[in-house]
């Protein structure tokens, strides 16, 4: 009786390791998107398009030039967040508050 249900337990872990393969490898591979990955394999791996899917995008590789511009864009919007924190606490130092002026500014 023990060893049955020791060996039911060992499948369940084989079959766990097998149905979250592509998030495993995304992670070892240290994909970008590792969380959107496993979401999607937790929610169409039990497909075998959906796992098929998750396996390629795992094992595929953003072209450089897309991460160049990914990184890029996230130093741009860094930038204006510390810009755009820097006036509005110079205006809070300097004018009082009744006459303070929002900056905004659109997100890119």
């Amino acid at each position: 009786m023990v060893a049955k249900t020791l060996v039911q337990a060992l499948l369940a872990v084989v079959a766990m390791v097998v149905y979250f393969t592509p998030s495993i490898v995304a992670d070892r591979r240290g994909r970008r998107n590792v969380l959107l990955l496993a979401l999607m394999n937790a929610l169409l791996g039990w497909t075998i398009v959906g796992w098929l899917s998750a396996l390629y995008w795992a094992l595929h590789r953003d072209s450089p030039k897309k991460v160049d511009r990914i990184m890029r864009m996230q130093t741009r919007m860094k930038a204006h967040a510390t810009a755009d924190a820097i006036v509005a606490r110079a205006l809070a130092r300097h004018v009082p508050p009744a006459k303070a002026i929002r900056i905004t500014r659109e997100p890119y």
